[in-house]
């Protein structure tokens, strides 16, 4: 039986008996759901997933929105950030299994872990989300906190694993059929601190950005031994990348950030033999730095090209259409400048190379925004969403626009994106500074 027939199954009860619609009786007899037996098992030097006794290798992305276009690309495992049976539910429906979750708070938003009072406050919370849940049929495992430990002290670190360990502890007595993890923010000398205090483990999870490729390598010489799975994956991140001459991250286009995706994923995940699968980053949309920078959906639900990408990877084929590219030009000022700085009021105008890879005709539209990518927020932290500058688009025709730079003086993006007829997209981005105009 394979995953989703066997998530099909289970979701029969609640909908039809021995071929008949379901009655009112029936829902009262029909046996409660039964949970996945999730297990991990070592053989031959190699750790692999099992559901049911099956074969699972994580295929899996983190988000819950777009279910129906994750399962089209081959997907087969959802990755949330807090407990939810409503996504559970969603899940069981595409046949997806669910990382599930446990809300932890970090020690970045002053979480004290040496006060009693909190900590068992957080750990009833957390317990109390396992009991309810704990059998349902897509669970596939248990994920204590995301980062918990990001920007914290070793001290401080220490304190959490220590509590991590007696959540595990606590969630292991509750539910015997689905493995416990954490997830880290990267690697380092942390996994000698979790290998030593978090004995109840039965794997980790990475969040690895521009430095996937050296996780493996990483695992080994900090002595982790155990499985590891990444649960966010995805391009260079804003603190990885080169920064205008004053101070802003560039952000690499898409076409850039789906070979790097690929190459991430080909050196951290493909492969390695202590690797139970991975979470591609962010299977939906949201603001952080920029609304593109780790997104493979706009905001209106246009996939863009990382989409495909993830569908080779994860099928082996592309899909038969596939998005536009940028060519390496990327944005560029018609007039062949390149310091971006522009006065406040001034039109400028702009280019992109692009193309579609079947040969058909493209769109180019574009956008103006200011630009917030130097606030302080860090670790996934809520962003507000910015909306398009007004007017600041004076014409767009074929790859070209004219701007109208704002009144005052600020930063600035200045954003393309490249559809073909299916709907599909490719995106590109060219921070700008705008300076108060000098008097003749």
């Amino acid at each position: 039986m394979t995953t989703k027939e066997f998530m099909r199954v289970c979701a029969m009860g609640s909908m039809c008996l021995l071929g008949r619609p379901a009655t009112a009786q029936d829902a009262q007899t029909a046996a409660p759901p039964r949970p996945a037996a999730v297990t991990i098992v070592q053989a031959d030097g190699k750790f692999t997933l099992t559901v049911e006794g099956k074969l699972f290798f994580i295929n899996g992305a983190g988000g819950t929105r777009y279910m129906d276009k994750l399962v089209q690309a081959g997907g087969n495992s959802v990755r949330t950030w807090s407990s939810s049976r409503r996504d559970l539910d969603a899940a069981q429906r595409y046949g997806l299994m669910v990382c599930m979750g446990l809300r932890m708070r970090p020690v970045r938003h002053e979480a004290d872990y040496t006060d009693e009072t909190f900590l068992k406050r957080q750990r009833d919370q957390v317990l109390s989300e396992v009991e309810k849940l704990k059998d349902h049929p897509a669970l596939l495992m248990w994920a204590i906190g995301n980062e918990i430990e990001h920007e914290a002290g070793r001290d401080a670190s220490l304190l959490v694993w220590k509590e991590v360990e007696e959540i595990a502890k606590a969630i292991k007595q509750i539910d015997a059929n689905h493995p416990v993890i954490t997830v880290l923010a990267g690697t380092g000398r942390k996994l000698e601190d979790i290998k030593q205090l978090c004995p109840s483990l039965d794997a980790v999870g990475i969040n690895s950005y521009g430095q996937m490729r050296r996780v493996p390598a990483d695992l080994k010489k900090y002595g982790w031994q155990k499985p590891y799975l990444i649960t966010e994956f995805g391009p260079r991140g804003w603190w990885e990348t080169d920064k205008t001459s004053w101070g802003l991250p560039i952000e690499d286009t898409s076409t850039e950030k789906a070979a790097f995706y690929a190459d991430a994923y080909n050196g951290g995940v493909a492969g390695q033999p202590n690797c139970l699968g991975s979470y591609v980053f962010l299977w939906g949309n949201k603001q952080e730095k920029t609304h593109t920078w780790f997104c493979l959906f706009l905001p209106d639900g246009r996939a863009t090209e990382i989409v495909d990408t993830m569908t080779k990877l994860w099928t082996g084929n592309w899909p038969a259409n596939r998005a536009p590219m940028i060519d390496a030009k990327e944005i560029y000022a018609a007039d062949g400048s390149t310091a971006y700085i522009y006065p406040a009021g001034s039109t400028q105008r702009f280019c992109i190379d692009a193309q579609d890879r079947e040969g058909k005709a493209i769109k180019v539209e574009w956008d103006l925004r200011k630009d917030e990518s130097d606030n302080p927020a860090t670790g996934g932290d809520y962003e507000r969403p910015i909306a398009p500058i007004e007017a600041a688009v004076i014409e767009a025709q074929d790859n070209a626009v004219i701007i109208r730079m704002p009144q005052e003086a600020g930063n600035c993006r200045l954003f393309a994106y490249v559809s073909d007829d299916s709907g599909k997209v490719a995106t590109a981005n060219l921070p700008i500074k705008v300076e108060n105009a000098v008097a003749p």
